[in-house]
């Protein structure tokens, strides 16, 4: 397999398990609680928010795998080829590197989006009957501050802004750039409405881990 097909192929894989999984801790939500995680949240910001989010996650995943199996050209990096496509590579300086240090660049890309994956489920377990995707007003959650969630508050949505960046980076379409650009505003809103409603349930105790603790990287890194 060349590496047009390998890189979108292995985006496509890490986002397809990533959605995959939340499916199945859906389901077994269900079966639990009655409730499948608030993934039609009761509230109309957040009904209306995935009217939008939930086909775009669906595009940005079927884009990946088309982009690996029907449309390797779109990221192919022969020099040739390119220079007579119009697509984003032409916008990139690394456009000009040559494919074997393509191959080296993309080795850490890989590697960061396969973690990031696996550090995904890390935090879900952390979570533990507190994890949602969805805001209800009318229920109260844990204050979950161990973990990950003792260096960042919104350790899963850091994680996929991670998988979505390097998705375009492996396979940089429009439609990737499109999907995975809008995932990631919305992820930035979502994280700001569970906040407030966080700290309308836990008060002080939200704000004294909220002031302490960064919102997507550690304190450390952004002062």
């Amino acid at each position: 397999m060349n590496l047009a097909r390998l890189s979108p192929l292995t985006a496509a894989i890490c986002l397809s398990i990533y959605w995959f999984w939340v499916v199945v801790m859906l389901i077994r939500m269900r079966r639990k609680t009655g409730r499948m995680a608030n993934a039609v949240p009761p509230e109309a910001l957040g009904r209306l928010m995935r009217v939008g989010w939930y086909p775009c996650i669906f595009l940005l995943i079927a884009a990946l795998w088309v982009t690996a199996f029907k449309r390797p050209e779109l990221v192919s990096f022969d020099a040739a080829h390119l220079h007579k496509m119009n697509g984003l590579w032409i916008w990139f300086a690394w456009f000009w590197l040559p494919n074997t240090a393509w191959w080296i660049a993309l080795i850490p890309v890989s590697l960061a989006g396969g973690a990031a994956t696996v550090m995904t489920f890390v935090c879900w377990r952390r979570m533990g009957r507190s994890w949602r995707i969805g805001i209800d007003p009318g229920e109260k959650l844990a204050l979950v501050s161990t973990g990950p969630y003792r260096y960042v508050r919104h350790p899963i949505y850091a994680l996929r802004m991670v998988i979505n960046v390097c998705a375009f980076i492996m396979a940089p379409t429009p439609l990737v750039l499109l999907t995975a650009g809008l995932d990631f505003l919305l992820l930035q809103i979502e994280a700001r409405r569970e906040e407030r409603y966080m700290q309308s349930k836990h008060g002080s105790a939200y704000e004294e881990y909220r002031d302490s603790v960064g919102r997507f990287l550690p304190r450390a890194f952004v002062g």
